[in-house]
């Protein structure tokens, strides 16, 4: 599998040209290419990396639509976040219904939480969604951080630490031309994310499936 990042080959032409027409010292103008080269793909084996971390999401799209493919997957664009930290606790301790699926940071710096803003669990009555979703970092240090929110029109499914330093969402979006998946690769220290985009649009897509597939021990 190879995964291609359209948007980046452009960079890497417009910057190399750049390079080469700017620098009198051909030496430098080669290191200068060079040092985009490794950044491009850098980033394709971070997204390659999550992918594999993913494949219960990927699979799930792929058994869905066998025209979903993962590798047409394209860099569409890298948006900063306004930082929204609060002081608060994480308060999905063990026994609460959410607790099974966080994401612990992988050298134990906090905990992801990407469902229960999303899933509303009453005192009586049945399990229901909430039209909006948000990622939620609970940070070691005893902050709150939100890392993504969407209304309706787009939702979260699927997370994993690709790195210490990086969190790759993974979800839906909806337009004109029906659902569509979507990837969100986080740095939550740099209040950055990048946003891969995909062909493929579907108006059948029942937007709550994979999380009655995911969350098995919520009655949805």
């Amino acid at each position: 599998m190879r995964f291609y990042l359209n948007f980046n080959r452009l960079t890497i032409f417009l910057l190399s040209a750049f390079a080469m027409s700017c620098s009198t010292d051909t030496k430098q103008g080669e290191v200068a290419i060079d040092e985009v080269l490794i950044i491009d793909e850098e980033l394709e084996q971070l997204f390659q990396t999550g992918i594999q971390l993913l494949s219960p999401w990927e699979s799930f799209w792929n058994n869905q639509f066998s025209e979903f493919q993962v590798t047409q997957f394209t860099l569409d664009k890298t948006e900063y976040f306004e930082e929204l930290e609060w002081p608060e606790e994480n308060f999905i301790t063990p026994g609460n219904p959410f607790h099974p699926y966080l994401i612990p940071h992988p050298e134990g710096d906090g905990i992801v939480d990407i469902y229960s803003y999303k899933v509303t669990i009453p005192a009586e009555g049945k399990p229901g969604l909430n039209p909006d979703s948000e990622v939620i970092y609970f940070k070691s240090n005893g902050m709150r951080k939100r890392l993504l929110f969407i209304g309706p029109s787009g939702g979260f499914e699927e997370a994993a630490w690709i790195s210490t330093d990086v969190l790759m969402v993974a979800g839906w979006f909806e337009d004109e031309a029906g659902v569509s998946p979507v990837i969100w690769m986080i740095e939550p220290e740099q209040n950055r994310y990048k946003v891969f985009t995909h062909p493929f649009h579907s108006n059948q897509y029942p937007k709550d499936a994979y999380l009655k597939r995911k969350l098995t021990k919520i009655d949805l």
